[in-house]
This record gives structure tokens, sequence and C-alpha cells, in this order.
């Protein structure tokens, strides 16, 4: 759960389809989230503004802290919130997902997800630790959440992982 309503997210008009990052960026994603076991991990994904068909590429990868230190429910740090969406807003990007780890459960949308998703238009990109002691790959996947009040529709958004760069304007930005 992030502690506010963040404006950057809002500006999302053309719901997210799919979503394409880099293999460089997954691995930052999955990094991330397993430095914070054996809690919840959480950061924020910058996209560019979705392509008319609701394609959106990985612009940058804003790691979080889960100042709840829980293997159960995440909130970001304020501050590091406010940090990314002043650096959002200045570039012109928008808030595409908030990634979050389940450190016990499958990477789908929890009841508690569900209940406090408070930013419709940003996809929710879980990744679940449940099974990687054994070596294998975590799970990965993004919802996005339909409708408004009840009932509201989830549906799993295709992550695409390329293996080469994105377009030279759409390039992570460090």
């Amino acid at each position: 759960m992030l502690p506010f309503v963040s404006p950057c997210g809002s500006s999302v008009v053309q719901p997210i389809r799919s979503l394409a990052m880099t293999a460089a960026q997954r691995d930052a994603i999955l990094e991330h989230l397993r430095a914070a076991l054996p809690n919840e991990g959480v950061a924020l994904v910058a996209v560019h503004p979705p392509m008319s068909d609701g394609r959106a590429e990985v612009t940058r990868i804003f790691p979080g802290t889960n100042i709840e230190a829980s293997p159960y429910r995440f909130t970001m740090d304020p501050m590091e919130v406010v940090s990314a969406d002043r650096e959002m807003r200045r570039r012109g990007w928008v808030l595409g997902a908030i990634a979050h780890s389940h450190v016990a459960s499958p990477a789908t949308p929890s009841a508690t997800d569900l209940r406090e998703a408070f930013y419709p238009a940003a996809l929710m990109l879980i990744v679940s630790f449940q099974d990687h002691a054994d070596g294998r790959t975590p799970a990965f996947g993004a919802w996005r959440i339909d409708g408004s009040g009840s009932p509201r529709t989830i549906a799993q958004v295709p992550i695409q992982v390329l293996t080469g760069e994105l377009a030279p304007d759409r390039m992570l930005d460090d």
C-alpha cells in the first residue's frame, strides 16, 4: 500500500494493455524485491505514456523501502514516493506499475492487494518468491483493475521481456 494517491498515476488515459521491459529492467526489479526478503518489497515502475494500442514501455525503476517491514503488507516510504513522483512529472513519464513481492503466495493479487488498490491506472506487478528456494526463477505477473466500485474486473496483462534494448527514446534512464 502506498500512503497517498499520486497525480502521476492519474494522468494515464489509455489503459495499459501490455508492458514491455528489458531483461536488465526485469532483473533489477527481481533483485530489489529479493533483497527485501523475508519481507515484502516494493518499487515504482515508470513508463512513457502508453501507445495507442495500450503498450507501455518501462523507462525507470524506482526502488522503494517497505516501512512496514512485514512479510504480508507493504507501504512505500512516503519521501521515496514524492521523489519518484517529482522525477516522473519532470520527465513526462507516468506511473505504469507498482511492483511488490509476495513472500509465500502466488503472483496474483491478494484480497489485501485488491482492497488497497488506490492507483487504478497503474498495474500491479507482483513477484512471488513462494518457490524461490528450489532455484527456480520467481513467478512474475502484471494485473490491471478495470472499473471502479463493485464489481471490478481483474485482467492479467502480458509482460514482454526484451532481449535487446528499447527504442533510443525509451531506454532505462539512470
